[in-house]
């Protein structure tokens, strides 16, 4: 039988909400990162998208 994994990545992203560590930790199996990039990427963007200046909701033609 395996052995069990080592829950120290969750342990690392625990600040961050259930659903935000659950898709940080989705998320960097499926890239091949760390939980702790894959947090830190997903903040990054999300940031940059906050700072972006919003659209007026039409599109371009």
């Amino acid at each position: 039988m395996a052995k069990k994994k080592s829950r120290q990545a969750l342990s690392a992203i625990a600040a961050a909400s259930r659903a935000e560590a659950t898709e940080a930790i989705y998320f960097a199996r499926k890239c091949g990162l760390t939980p702790e990039e894959a947090l830190r990427m997903m903040r990054e963007a999300h940031e940059a998208s906050e700072h972006k200046a919003p659209d007026s909701g039409k599109r371009k033609r």
